[in-house]
């Protein structure tokens, strides 16, 4: 069967409908729906697209794609968020460090790096970890 961008659009719009609120995800679906569609030889529309859902497990699995791939990107998410909040803690260590030894040596400057680390935590590393809360509680109830 020959689909039409009528067809297209009406699949892409029933899978919008059925929760399947990810762009990338729901192209892939539209594209291995039209191409199940495309090879079969009966022209009836509604009989194939019917056809298709049941070959691909319906609405049910086509929202539990949605589910695996919110939970993929909230991985992502969690994952660049520690590395930040491990790189910043490097650098706050290594400010203190400096500022230590600046201290010890009595050189100049020593206060800068103590007050470039605690400015850098208070105004980085805390509203990430914050946000990083933030974003765990909100996951928690979706």
């Amino acid at each position: 069967m020959r689909l039409t961008d009528k067809h297209i659009d009406f699949i892409e719009r029933s899978l919008t409908l059925y929760g399947v609120e990810d762009k990338a995800l729901r192209e892939d679906l539209v594209d291995h729906i039209c191409t199940y569609i495309e090879n079969e030889e009966t022209s009836d529309f509604n009989t194939l697209y019917q056809k298709a859902l049941r070959k691909f497990g319906g609405y049910e699995s086509f929202q539990n794609l949605q589910l695996e791939t919110n939970h993929q990107k909230f991985a992502k998410q969690i994952i660049t968020i520690n590395r930040l909040k491990f790189s910043m803690g490097f650098v706050v260590i290594l400010l203190l460090v400096m500022s230590l030894v600046f201290q010890m040596m009595h050189w100049p400057y020593a206060n800068a790096w103590l007050l470039a680390a605690i400015a850098l935590s208070v105004l980085v590393i805390l509203p990430i970890h914050l946000y990083f809360k933030y974003k765990l509680a909100i996951h928690k109830f979706s």
